[in-house]
């Protein structure tokens, strides 16, 4: 169930609900193939910050459910913190679109290229 709260045609808020078909039952959602969500990032340097916009896809029959961004330095992988995410642990439907912007400070990347890594409930981990 997906709940959202517009002013005109701005979404204000919106929420994600998993409900069974059964009350409190949802083992069906551990059945749930994984699927690959397609992510590209574009990074934009402002000054001392970095300005990094992520379009994700669910090019999938399935949802894609939980699906997360960290900011990673893109060398080592480590992750980088503090980041500020525009939204995260998001729900997507089959063919589904979302964009996320995460801002950080250049200071935290340690002399790095930040970069996206996408992860997920049932998100298939990214080919290396």
């Amino acid at each position: 169930i997906r709940l959202t709260l517009r002013r005109g045609d701005a979404a204000i808020s919106e929420n994600f609900y998993l409900r069974g078909i059964e009350e409190n039952n949802f083992r069906a959602i551990r059945t749930l193939p994984k699927v690959t969500v397609e992510a590209s990032t574009s990074t934009e340097r402002q000054g001392s910050e970095w300005v990094l916009t992520t379009e994700l896809h669910n090019a999938s029959p399935q949802p894609a459910l939980m699906v997360s961004v960290k900011a990673v330095r893109t060398q080592t992988g480590d992750r980088i913190l503090p980041a500020l995410y525009s939204d995260n642990y998001v729900a997507l439907m089959p063919g589904e679109r979302r964009t996320i912007v995460t801002r950080l400070a250049d200071a935290d990347t340690r002399g790095e290229r930040p970069g996206i890594a996408v992860g997920g409930f049932n998100v298939a981990a990214p080919p290396r």
